[in-house]
């Protein structure tokens, strides 16, 4: 990969590294990153003009409440707000903007955040109470600090109002004391982070916003920063279209990875033949991303594709891999295993209901008769677990003579 960065800084060796064919063992295309081998490619959104001068990412997990944004707008605000507005109780089941489950049902999103700032008041009251607490004694046991310590965070996570004294007893060591001093300092900063976008908004106040880029090789990175412009998705489709379009030759993937929950665009002009396609999460939309960068002339010999409960499968494009390994979150069925045309299919299941249903054992010995088992005048099927998982065994009665064929199942392997 030293050739790719060193093209990123002189046009001349970019030219020439165009014309070389690009050959990459392993390919990850993630959520706000590519990993090419063992370099990673990272960007995010970052405000750099805080109060602190040291930048915060707002793209990307909020480790708060678990929401995922990809773009935020002049003050801020993250892009999941601006579509489907303020989070909190209003009838759903939603978890609010601090990560908490919220009892109270709150209709409009100004009452709402009326709502966060009176949590955030709370919460730094309760940093003070800790700040002044002392415990009595310290246990020796570290597994009772650490039990008592998880019970104490468990208190007032969905409820705000100050600590009662017993419920501070539970902090029965200074180094409990100071983990929880950490925690609850932490998470007032992350508050204010997540409500500063609408002071912003109501002072008319536009802070500053750009991408960085972290290159990451090994134990070395090395930090790339360009303007945002309000599009970072644009961004991942300028880095990988730098990397892996306009080249004489197609690039050869020995195994590529798509594991995208956003809808990214592919470069116009990025060709792939890739040996191995893993799609693991969201499998429609990754599916459908991978399509126009295949090169069809050597189309992927294995697909891993994992799909959830309900998903639409595109049986026809499936069916062009000789080798699938397929799993899915929902119980196996036989009109499913029928409808896959690859050579080769290897199920990863998470029950084995369908193993012990008559409907697997018709689809055993429908296969048992295109084998060299017609003239037998027996099928035997018996099921039973063993000591590695699940056996079964298949015995043929031919000429008074029995064929004995045994099936292992291993759960440990799924």
């Amino acid at each position: 990969m030293f050739r790719i960065l060193l093209s990123s800084r002189c046009p001349s060796i970019r030219t020439a590294d165009r014309a070389v064919q690009l050959k990459i063992g392993r390919l990850v295309i993630g959520d706000h990153f590519i990993k090419v081998n063992e370099t990673k490619y990272e960007y995010g959104i970052y405000q750099v003009d805080c109060k602190d001068k040291i930048p915060y990412r707002v793209s990307g997990k909020c480790d708060l409440n678990g929401r995922w944004t990809c773009d935020v707008d002049e003050f801020g605000i993250r892009d999941y707000i601006t579509k489907g507005g303020l989070p909190g109780n209003n009838g759903r089941d939603e978890r609010n903007l601090f990560g908490s489950n919220d009892l109270e049902n709150i209709p409009t999103d100004s009452g709402r955040l009326q709502k966060l700032r009176r949590i955030l008041i709370t919460e730094k009251q309760r940093y003070v109470q800790l700040l002044c607490f002392k415990p009595e004694y310290d246990p020796v046991s570290r597994k009772v600090k650490r039990e008592c310590f998880e019970t104490f965070k468990s208190i007032c996570r969905n409820t705000a109002r100050v600590y009662k004294d017993e419920e501070l007893e539970l902090l029965i060591s200074e180094e409990i004391v100071k983990e929880a001093v950490k925690n609850t300092d932490e998470r007032i900063k992350q508050m204010e982070f997540e409500l500063l976008p609408f002071e912003n908004r109501s002072s008319d106040i536009r802070p500053k916003f750009e991408i960085r880029l972290v290159i990451t090789q090994r134990d070395s990175s090395r930090e790339e920063r360009v303007k945002y412009t309000g599009d970072l998705h644009k961004a991942g489709e300028n880095l990988m279209e730098f990397i892996f379009s306009k080249r004489r030759n197609f690039v050869i993937v020995k195994t590529l990875k798509s594991e995208q929950r956003c809808s990214n665009r592919m470069p116009c002009g990025m060709k792939m033949r890739i040996r191995n396609l893993e799609i693991m999460d969201n499998a429609p939309m990754n599916l459908e991303l991978m399509k126009p960068i295949i090169d069809e002339s050597g189309f992927p010999g294995k697909l891993t594709i994992c799909y959830k409960q309900n998903e639409e499968k595109d049986y026809e494009f499936i069916g062009k891999f000789k080798s699938l390994v397929y799993s899915d979150d929902s119980s196996m069925s036989l009109p499913l295993v029928q409808r896959f045309q690859n050579k080769k299919v290897h199920f990863l299941m998470n029950s084995f209901f369908f193993l012990e249903s008559d409907k697997f054992f018709v689809l055993i010995r429908n296969w048992c008769v295109n084998i060299p088992m017609k003239k037998s005048k027996e099928l035997r099927i018996s099921y039973q677990p063993n000591h590695s998982g699940y056996l079964i065994v298949m015995t043929v009665v031919r000429g008074g003579l029995l064929f004995k064929t045994r099936l292992n199942f291993d759960p440990r392997k799924f």
